[in-house]
């Protein structure tokens, strides 16, 4: 995703932001009548700093519970860091490039 297609990807959506100074670290923008979080992304220079787990538990207080996201199957860091956090796989879908895990949060 590049910047010139945020907001058209987040319309109607809630962000929040981690900020320090200012330097944006990550975002998380949820879409909150299905309780769903669309996005979560850590700048590469602050992963592995709590960067991520600050800004999925400021999501997982903004929404109600079952929590719902879609990961990438090939994405197995962000995958481990879910499941780390008390997500589960629920089911995974998707074309065979394309294959990603519908995860939920109870």
């Amino acid at each position: 995703m590049i910047l010139e297609d945020f907001d058209k990807h987040t319309e109607g959506e809630y962000i929040i932001l981690a900020e320090e100074d200012t330097h944006i670290l990550g975002f998380a923008s949820l879409y909150l009548p299905d309780d769903f979080i669309h996005n979560l992304f850590v700048h590469p220079d602050f992963s592995g700093k709590g960067v991520g787990g600050q800004l999925l538990n400021a999501s997982i207080e903004k929404m109600n519970k079952p929590i719902r996201l879609k990961c990438v199957s090939e994405n197995q860091k962000a995958i481990k860091f879910y499941e780390n956090n008390g997500w589960k796989k629920v089911v995974e879908e998707g074309k065979l490039e394309e294959k990603y895990w519908v995860m939920v949060y109870e």
